[in-house]
């Protein structure tokens, strides 16, 4: 910073730069160029105007799905779950202890933020082998979905 303030104050007062300034001087004047070039060739892109979009890949996980679960009061579940998929948003329907549970969500990438109407949504990990892993009730709760087909 102290060469910062130098440089100003030798531009305000109109004092000559000793070579170390100079130096620095330069540099910052080298960089501010480089840095307004590549705004005008690039029209204020982050990546190159010659750079290819990337491709969106979409998960397939529509299917049934058996689930184990473990609730936050440390008792486990188990049941099924069956997902479908419709413009990046996935609908899930468990069905555990006799009861159906409704949810959907955002599917991005490999992972999705299912809203089935509790206090805290499930969030899922979607895994390389299939399954889905999942924490609900602030991470409190968790559970593991493995395709049956």
């Amino acid at each position: 910073m102290r060469r910062e303030a130098h440089l100003a104050k030798l531009m305000v007062t109109g004092g000559t730069l000793n070579g170390s300034c100079r130096a620095y001087a330069r540099a910052m004047i080298l960089g501010a160029c480089a840095l307004f070039a590549m705004v005008l060739v690039t029209g204020g892109a982050t990546s190159p105007a010659h750079a290819a979009p990337k491709a969106v890949v979409v998960p397939q996980i529509e299917g049934a799905y058996s689930v184990q679960g473990l609730n936050p009061d440390g008792t486990r579940y188990e049941g099924g779950v069956t997902i479908t998929v419709k413009d990046s948003t996935a609908f899930f329907r468990w069905t555990i202890a006799g009861r159906t549970f409704h949810g959907q969500g955002p599917l991005a990438g490999n992972r999705l933020v299912i809203d089935w109407g509790g206090a805290d949504p499930v969030f899922y990990k979607i895994n390389a082998d299939g399954t889905l892993s999942g924490t609900w009730a602030a991470g409190k709760a968790s559970e593991t979905l493995r395709p049956l087909n």
